[in-house]
C-alpha cells in the first residue's frame, strides 16, 4: 500500500492541492472572521456558528494552519524531509495544543470564556491529530519504517468514520457540536465550505497514515 501511494505522483499531486485549500479557507476565514467581544457575540452582533460569526477562533486556526504546512511538506517530499526535524516540530506541536487546550478546560470551567467547551473541542482535534502523526512518526528511522503498521490503520480508519460523521451531520444540520470549526447547517444542495478545511484533514490524515 505505501509503495502504491508512494509511487503515484499525481495522487500525492492532488492531495497537495487539498491541503493547500483547507489551507486557503482557513487563511480566508482568520482574515475574515469578526473579532470575539466579552460578551461572546461577534462584531457585527451575530452570534452562532455560521461565517465570520462562529467567533474567530485564531488559535485553532492556526492549529490547522500549521499542521496543514507538516501535511504539505510531508506529501510533497516524502523521502527527503529530515525524520528528527519533523519529530521535533511534531512533538513542539503537541506540547503547545496541550498546554493550549489546557488553558482553554480552565477558562471552560470557570465559565470565563465564550463557547469555552466548543473551542476546546476545537482544540482536542488537533491535539489528535499531532499526537497520532508524532506516534506514526516515532517508527521511522533513515532506512524505513519498523513500527507495526496496526496502529496507523487503525486510526486511519478513525479519522475516515469522523469525516463521514462530520458529513453526515453537516448536511443533516447537527453540525454545530460536531465540527472542530462550527459551521452552520447545510442549506439545500451542496456542502458548507467552512467545513472543508476538517473533511481534508481527516481524509489527509487517513491518507498520509496508510502511506
Amino acid at each position: 500500500m505505501a509503495g502504491f501511494v508512494l509511487d503515484q505522483a499525481g495522487v500525492r499531486a492532488l492531495v497537495a492541492v487539498a491541503f493547500a485549500v483547507a489551507a486557503l479557507v482557513v487563511l480566508a476565514r482568520v482574515i475574515f472572521a469578526a473579532p470575539v467581544l466579552a460578551t461572546g457575540e461577534s462584531e457585527g452582533g451575530a452570534t452562532g456558528c455560521g461565517g465570520a460569526a462562529h467567533g474567530g477562533d485564531h488559535e485553532s486556526d492556526a492549529a490547522h494552519l500549521l499542521m496543514c504546512a507538516v501535511m504539505l511538506v510531508m506529501v510533497l517530499f516524502p523521502t527527503r524531509v529530515h525524520t528528527h526535524a519533523l519529530h521535533g516540530v511534531l512533538l513542539a506541536m503537541t506540547l503547545v495544543f496541550t498546554l493550549l487546550l489546557g488553558d482553554r478546560l480552565v477558562r471552560w470551567y470557570r465559565d470565563a470564556y465564550p463557547r469555552a467547551g466548543q473551542r476546546a473541542a476545537a482544540i482536542v482535534y488537533h491535539l489528535v491529530a499531532a499526537a497520532v502523526m508524532l506516534f506514526t512518526m516515532a517508527g521511522h528511522s533513515a532506512v524505513g519504517h519498523s513500527a507495526d503498521p496496526g496502529p496507523a490503520a487503525v486510526f486511519a480508519a478513525l479519522f475516515l468514520v469522523d469525516a463521514v460523521v462530520v458529513l453526515v451531520s453537516v448536511r443533516s444540520g447537527r453540525a454545530r457540536w460536531w465540527v472542530a470549526h462550527p459551521v452552520a447547517p447545510a442549506a439545500g444542495r451542496g456542502l458548507p465550505v467552512a467545513v472543508l478545511p476538517h473533511l481534508i484533514m481527516d481524509l489527509g490524515m487517513a491518507y498520509m497514515l496508510l502511506a
